[in-house]
């Protein structure tokens, strides 16, 4: 039973924290942008009838999905220690919506949607030396740093690292949307400057005023699903 109290954007987050959802999965499962569903959790449109009903499948089945996966997990590795001794051993980083972008130059509040990941606690204290809240998880979208990392990969973004005069790879809002690539300082104009590079030699690189730029962080570590 729905809560009427609660807007649909405020059903379709809980529900899609609940079946571990990206908003690129639901748009992939659901066939449309991943800008629709963002608009759909902003409450700034809903999907209309046939839509809502072909997304409530997607939920529902992805739910069933993840109880039948976390039961065979169990049973198979033999874990009956209590949920608490469990979670304690893991840490949740939130997740990063490349798609959620706004003009003016800044990275909106409603790019933090999607649902959080979970990484040991001692990858993330002691390896990476962080918090959770000093890191952030990002899915690579499209090929433009292949093949260096590809179109779904998941990378880790430390918020603290925000010095691009160190060569690395940042993920950046670069005045039109979230981008993963090189960034690096030029030197050779009179206002500040930013060099935005891809590791695939088909995107060229090109140039933004570091005043249209915010950097969210750099790449520190990165997974590929086989």
């Amino acid at each position: 039973m729905l809560d009427v109290s609660m807007t649909y954007a405020d059903e379709l987050r809980l529900a899609m924290d609940k079946a571990e959802l990206s908003v690129s999965d639901l748009a992939r499962a659901a066939g449309v942008s991943p800008q629709a569903v963002s608009q759909w959790l902003s409450g700034t449109t809903n999907p209309q009838m046939a839509r809502h009903k072909a997304i409530s499948d997607i939920i529902a089945r992805r739910i069933a999905e993840r109880s039948v996966e976390t039961t065979i997990t169990s049973t198979r590795l033999n874990d009956y220690r209590p949920e608490a001794d469990r979670a304690a051993e893991c840490l949740p980083i939130n997740s990063l919506n490349t798609s959620a972008s706004a003009g003016g130059g800044r990275l909106p509040e409603a790019a933090f949607l999607g649902s959080p990941r979970y990484f040991e606690r001692s990858f993330i204290e002691q390896d990476l030396r962080a918090r959770p809240g000093d890191l952030l998880v990002v899915e690579i979208e499209g090929q433009s740093m292949e093949p260096l990392m590809r179109h779904g990969d998941l990378a880790l973004v430390d918020q603290r690292k925000l010095n691009v005069a160190m060569e690395g790879i940042f993920v950046l809002f670069d005045g039109d949307g979230v981008v993963c690539k090189w960034v690096e300082p030029c030197r050779t104009h009179d206002v500040p400057m930013l060099r935005i590079s891809s590791e695939n030699s088909r995107f060229p690189p090109y140039e933004v005023e570091a005043d249209r730029c915010q950097i969210v962080g750099r790449v520190v570590w990165f997974a590929r699903r086989l």
